[in-house]
C-alpha cells in the first residue's frame, strides 16, 4: 500500500481494460471518488484527464486537516459489452494510507 504525506497532492491512475485490451470507457468518461479514513466523501469527479486509450490519471488534494489513515480510492466508467449485455459499470479500488508529516 502507497503511503501519502497529507496536506499534499496526489496523482491516481487507472488503466481501463475489456479482455485484457486497454479500452476507454464509454464517453471517454472515467469517475474516481475518494472516500477518506472516516467514510466521508473528499472529491467525486468526472474530471479524469485521459492519457491514452484505456489509461486515465486524476490529481486531487488532502488537507493538513483531514483525517489519517486508510483512503479508498474508487474508478468507475461503463463499456459496451455487445448484444444483449448493452453497457455494463466497471469498477476498480485501490486503497492508500494518508500518514502525518513526522510518519
Amino acid at each position: 500500500m502507497q503511503k501519502f504525506e497529507r496536506g499534499n497532492t496526489i496523482k491516481t491512475e487507472i488503466d481501463f481494460k475489456s479482455s485484457n485490451v486497454l479500452t476507454d470507457p464509454s464517453g471517454n468518461t472515467a469517475y474516481v471518488t475518494v472516500i477518506k479514513s472516516d467514510g466521508t466523501t473528499l472529491i467525486n469527479s468526472s474530471g479524469a484527464t485521459r492519457d491514452s486509450t484505456g489509461e486515465y490519471h486524476y490529481y486531487f488534494h488532502t488537507e493538513t486537516t483531514d483525517p489519517l489513515g486508510i483512503y479508498i480510492i474508487q474508478w468507475e466508467g461503463s463499456h459496451d459489452l455487445g448484444g444483449s449485455y448493452g453497457y455494463k459499470p466497471i469498477r476498480q479500488r485501490d486503497i492508500i494510507q494518508i500518514v502525518d508529516t513526522d510518519d
